[in-house]
């Protein structure tokens, strides 16, 4: 059953992005695959090895990625980029993506560039 899930996660995740929404949470997405709160935060914990905020913080990290090396968003500021992924603190931004990529925003900009 917790592949299942996780499968489920991982398909919505990909497909409809709602870790894009700033208020996304674990309530809202154990209610999008119909299991309760409480189990998914377990599968979470336990396939994945991560809590709620950084499994979260994984993808839009990622999608920021994705935005900060974009031709297309070149010209839009972190913050703009910070907020696009959910995030409605630029500081929150910058920690959780020094932590999952080893650099700041700009500085991961600058050598993409």
């Amino acid at each position: 059953i917790q592949e299942n899930i996780l499968q489920k996660i991982e398909i919505l995740m990909a497909q409809e992005k709602p870790f894009l929404q700033s208020d996304f949470s674990l309530p809202s997405l154990a209610k999008s695959l119909k299991v309760s709160p409480h189990q998914l935060s377990q599968i979470i914990n336990e396939t994945l090895g991560q809590n709620f905020f950084e499994f979260t913080a994984q993808y839009r990290i990622q999608e920021a990625q994705k935005l900060l090396i974009s031709k297309e968003y070149q010209n839009i500021k972190i913050e703009e980029i910070a907020e696009m992924v959910g995030y409605n603190s630029k500081s929150s931004f910058n920690t959780s993506f020094k932590k999952i990529v080893g650099l700041t925003p700009s500085e991961f900009r600058k050598n993409q560039a």
